[in-house]
């Protein structure tokens, strides 16, 4: 599948096994958005994901109460993309494993000579939590940024 901007003559090309973070129209026009791999691509639909049944019971579990792992999105619903490039992956789960490792060794001392109060200690803990998520989200964001209005076409190619 190829998407082209029509303005900056930029072509981005998604295949099956790429990972696209994604903005769609559902139902009654509401814009959802999902982040996952490709695993089919035709003339129409795009599918992310597995279907549950395929999935392990714990994974199966935990899609039900969080995000469906398994999309079918038309191609004409499609608001907003962006390519998820593996090394955008890797490099998003390395600088959270350093910055939790990095924060880990900075407050050991901290923590270790009692210095904090057990309330104190789970405040600061939430708030490191809270601080590698942002970063992270900062450093490296997943948000769709190629809007379909901005003279994006998109084309299924055979």
């Amino acid at each position: 599948m190829l998407f082209y901007n029509t303005k900056l003559l930029k072509t981005i090309e998604v295949a099956e096994g790429n990972t696209i973070s994604i903005q769609f129209k559902g139902y009654n026009n509401q814009i959802f958005h999902t982040k996952n791999i490709i695993t089919e691509i035709n003339d129409s639909s795009i599918v992310l994901g597995q279907i549950s049944s395929d999935l392990p019971i714990w994974i199966q579990k935990l899609s039900k109460k969080f995000e469906p792992n398994f999309r079918i999105i038309l191609i004409k619903d499609i608001v907003a993309f962006r390519k998820m490039s593996n090394e955008r992956l890797i490099g998003k789960n390395l600088l959270s494993t350093s910055l939790t490792i990095g924060v880990f060794v900075a407050t050991y001392d901290l923590f270790k000579n009692g210095g904090l109060s057990p309330l104190q200690s789970i405040f600061v803990s939430i708030g490191i939590g809270f601080g590698t998520t942002l970063v992270n989200a900062f450093v490296l964001p997943e948000n769709p940024i190629n809007k379909i209005s901005d003279n994006w076409v998109i084309t299924v190619k055979d």
